[in-house]
């Protein structure tokens, strides 16, 4: 259920990123897989955009078990005439986790179709997948999904949407997050909420010294920049918070001018471009979101990348974001 004051306050778009370490691990030889037909999903998943070529349309998913405790990496095609088409899959954990590599040979059918790599733990600090598909004789670029060890908090109170994201953040990173209650004290959080620039420094009491929260503004026109920022941090390990306009989402069409709302990015859906990520789309973690599958309050919701900016605009001048790095 949706609350009107509190979760909400009238300033600032921020989004709360914090920058780490990149570890570089050797990919295994790929095993060779069968294309078998969509499996039926049982939890969470954390995409690319559905990509089109010739007719023919594919992504790259994280598929996660009910409990979202274990993972696979998930490549689905669906061909609207008779096509050839193959894949390579690998998934990755960071910080020197294990490397899984799957390879679904060249299949010609006109059929939905589906290659998977076996199930492992979720682990921290992040899980990414990559998959190349090669269609009709031509391969396709490189298309990602990067997700983290989500652990959604939900709001406990109408004004802590700031709290509940802080707690998310950490406990997503694995550090045993403090209470929201302690969370709103050390920020300051009144009746109003929590001003952007009062997160950076309760987050810098509990994460590493090494990296600590700060902001800077960036103008929508340099909105790569930002989207940078935060495609390159989740990539880390490393969720994001972000001020918006619950007015603003496809969830709350009713938010509100005046109300704003904090969200944590938790993953993404994207390409490889130059050798970078290149997002198209946001996973996040809504505190005050009514999730009607689970009967409770908090809940995943995605956000391509125009909803993305339009949700973030003008939530303290028209042309500008606060970003915390």
């Amino acid at each position: 259920m949706r609350r009107q004051i509190g979760a909400r306050r009238p300033f600032a778009a921020l989004l709360a990123l914090l920058v780490g370490t990149v570890t570089l691990v050797v990919a295994p030889a790929a095993h060779a897989g069968t294309w078998g037909a969509y499996p039926s999903r049982v939890g969470a998943r954390t995409c690319s955009n559905t990509k089109q070529h010739n007719g023919v349309s594919y992504q790259v998913c994280l598929d996660y078990n009910a409990a979202r405790t274990r993972v696979r990496a998930l490549a689905l095609i669906n061909p609207t005439a008779y096509t050839n088409f193959q894949v390579d899959i690998r998934m990755a954990y960071g910080g020197g986790g294990p490397v899984t590599a799957q390879s679904c040979p060249t299949m010609t059918t006109n059929g939905s179709r589906a290659c998977w790599t076996g199930w492992s733990d979720m682990r921290l600090p992040y899980v990414v997948a990559d998959a190349t598909f090669g269609i009709a004789g031509t391969w396709m670029q490189t298309i990602r999904a990067v997700d983290t060890k989500l652990s959604g908090k939900a709001q406990e109170k109408s004004n802590y949407c700031g709290p509940a994201s802080m707690q998310t953040l950490l406990a997503t990173m694995g550090i045993s997050a403090p209470s929201q209650d302690t969370l709103a004290d050390q920020s300051k959080t009144t009746a109003a909420g929590t001003w952007h620039h009062d997160i950076p420094p309760t987050l810098n009491r509990y994460v590493s010294r090494d990296f600590p929260y700060t902001f800077i503004s960036v103008p929508q026109s340099g909105r790569e920049s930002g989207l940078k920022r935060i495609a390159d941090s989740v990539s880390r390990g490393r969720p994001a918070i972000v001020l918006v306009k619950p007015g603003n989402l496809p969830w709350y069409p009713d938010g509100g001018e005046l109300y704003r709302h904090y969200l944590v990015v938790h993953g993404f859906g994207g390409k490889i471009s130059g050798g970078e990520a290149i997002p198209e789309q946001f996973k996040v973690w809504d505190p005050d979101a009514w999730d009607t599958t689970t009967g409770r309050k908090g809940k995943e919701e995605w956000l391509t990348v125009g909803q993305f900016m339009h949700a973030g605009k003008g939530t303290l001048l028209d042309d500008v974001w606060v970003i915390t790095t």
